[in-house]
């Protein structure tokens, strides 16, 4: 099992007090055959147990594994200066560009678009195949085609939406004038991903500003309140990767969870290309915080990557407990 060099790297936003000038700083390398890296882990004592907790999954990991999690107070970041393949992470920045361009527009979510049956793919990931496959042409409202988009990772649907609605290169144009983050490229549709493997690795991301993103769709204005209304709600009802992130919600008290997913193709060494969950957790007591864990390259299967951000997701979530 390869051994990753990983980057910690913690920020205390606001004042630093003479208590975190003083905080002790541990640091320890490790040869990779696909990154050269140090580990740093630094700043508020309070961070340390789970920056060293952290530091013991991903290294041991076989794949690189890219954390960023972001609260009122904090910011930690774990190999955040590398990009990942968003897979259907872009989704989420597709809605918020749908949603813009509607309103540009004069549109609607209730607004029909009339699809020809030659538009749809029957060889992809398309839960919308079991409404629309067999109808021929057929009308389906911009809404819906977000709500599959969001909600099932729907791959047709994304391409409709891309296809008479707002294109990659306009959705990474929005997104760039309105993230607090801009590390992040979109340049393909999933067709295009779907035709070249490869073009994956250019629809990118940071964790920190896939975490920085989610957090915003919840605490800040970003396109009408309807629409952004329906897109929260969308990303609270995802159904897919329910064993990753939200794997925690289950034995959790009345905490608010919302994601978007992504997952990718095998590359030419059988690794996979990505393998992705961002989350958005709200506690009872008003406290939250998002997560981004985007892994590329893992050398096993859906289901261990899906069980390494489970396991990074715990300790996130109890280490938010322990400062109640």
């Amino acid at each position: 099992m390869n051994k990753k060099k990983s980057v910690y790297h913690h920020t205390l936003l606001g004042i630093i007090t003479i208590f975190a000038i003083l905080a002790s700083i541990c640091s320890c390398s490790s040869e990779s055959s696909k990154a050269k890296q140090t580990q740093q882990v630094s700043g508020n004592l309070r961070n340390e147990n789970l920056c060293r907790q952290l530091d013991s999954l991903v290294v041991n990991t076989p794949g690189v594994v890219g954390v960023a999690i972001v609260s009122d107070n904090d910011t930690i970041t774990v190999n955040n200066e590398l990009t990942y393949a968003m897979m259907s992470v872009f989704k989420m920045h597709q809605a918020l560009a749908v949603a813009n361009q509607l309103e540009r527009t004069g549109r609607n979510l209730d607004d029909s678009l009339r699809i020809s049956a030659a538009e749809l793919d029957r060889d992809t990931w398309s839960p919308m195949l079991k409404h629309y496959g067999n109808n021929g042409d057929f009308a389906i409202t911009i809404g819906q085609l977000m709500r599959y988009a969001v909600i099932s990772s729907d791959n047709n649907a994304s391409n409709l939406l891309f296809s008479h609605i707002v294109t990659p290169l306009e959705t990474d144009s929005f997104i760039r004038s309105i993230a607090p983050d801009t590390t992040f490229r979109i340049l393909y549709s999933e067709t295009e991903m779907k035709q070249n493997h490869d073009l994956s690795y250019s629809n990118h991301s940071s964790p920190l500003s896939a975490a920085l993103l989610i957090r915003k769709i919840f605490n800040e204005p970003v396109v009408s309140p309807a629409m952004q209304d329906s897109i929260k709600a969308y990303l609270s009802e995802v159904t897919t990767g329910a064993d990753r992130l939200g794997s925690v919600v289950s034995d959790a008290d009345s905490m608010f969870f919302a994601h978007k997913t992504g997952s990718g193709y095998r590359n030419e060494r059988g690794e996979l290309m990505a393998h992705n969950d961002v989350g958005y957790f709200c506690m009872p007591d008003g406290r939250d915080y998002a997560i981004a864990v985007l892994i590329r390259d893992f050398n096993g299967s859906e289901q261990e990557a899906s069980a390494i951000i489970a396991k990074i997701s715990r300790l996130v979530y109890d280490h938010f407990h322990t400062l109640l």
